[in-house]
């Protein structure tokens, strides 16, 4: 998801019309406000929760990896900001430049993480009530430090309906609120995105067979 988000601005960046470079800068806000604030969930929330079952430091790795792509990260946030606030001018190779930063750093990261989260080691540690407990407490999280009005449009425009048909555990009427209504405040924006309003690819941004 994360993954997709990246290559679509990659993708755009060297494109971008002045009159669009607002929107863009939008698009690639709303999507690092939503990397960083998953980041800081599991650093605040669910690794420590996981490493209270499994041991300490079991999650360190991952930990001193978000740390390792934390700054540039941040420093684009801050410049798509900038950009969005009219107190930067839109630059696509510049835009490339603080992406290349961070990126290969952060995928890499992501790849490297899927193994310590795998269902088969959580189980081993962690009862049913915990991890109920435990996504109780990330679904609260959620809607205290995330706004639903934008974050729900760029999960839909990020997700890959031909490879993954189902969204996550979201009711059907949330998603086709974000879908009809939500969708529609900051569509120029969303139209950056790698799927469209019901998650399917645009053309460049199919899943690879």
């Amino acid at each position: 998801m994360f993954v997709r988000g990246i290559n679509a601005i990659y993708a755009q960046a060297m494109d971008i019309e002045a009159r669009k470079a607002k929107s863009f800068a939008f698009f690639c806000n709303a999507l690092m406000e939503m990397i960083h604030h998953h980041h800081t969930l599991e650093e605040e929330l669910v690794f420590p929760f996981y490493e209270s079952r499994m041991g300490a430091n079991a999650m360190g790795h991952n930990v001193e990896q978000h740390h390792d792509f934390l700054p540039g990260l941040e420093d684009f946030e801050a410049y798509v900001k900038d950009v969005l606030n009219g107190k930067a001018v839109y630059s696509g190779d510049l835009t490339i430049k603080k992406l290349d930063s961070f990126a290969d750093i952060m995928v890499k990261h992501l790849r490297e993480e899927i193994p310590t989260l795998k269902s088969s080691r959580i189980r081993a540690t962690c009862t049913e009530a915990d991890l109920k407990s435990l996504n109780e407490s990330i679904g609260k999280r959620i809607l205290e430090g995330v706004s639903i009005s934008t974050m729900l449009p760029l999960g839909i425009i990020l997700h890959d309906k031909s490879s993954e048909p189902k969204y996550r555990p979201i009711p059907k009427a949330i998603i086709w609120f974000g879908q009809y209504v939500l969708w529609h405040i900051h569509s120029d924006a969303w139209a950056f995105g790698p799927s469209d309003a019901f998650g399917k690819p645009k053309p460049g941004f199919e899943a690879k067979a």
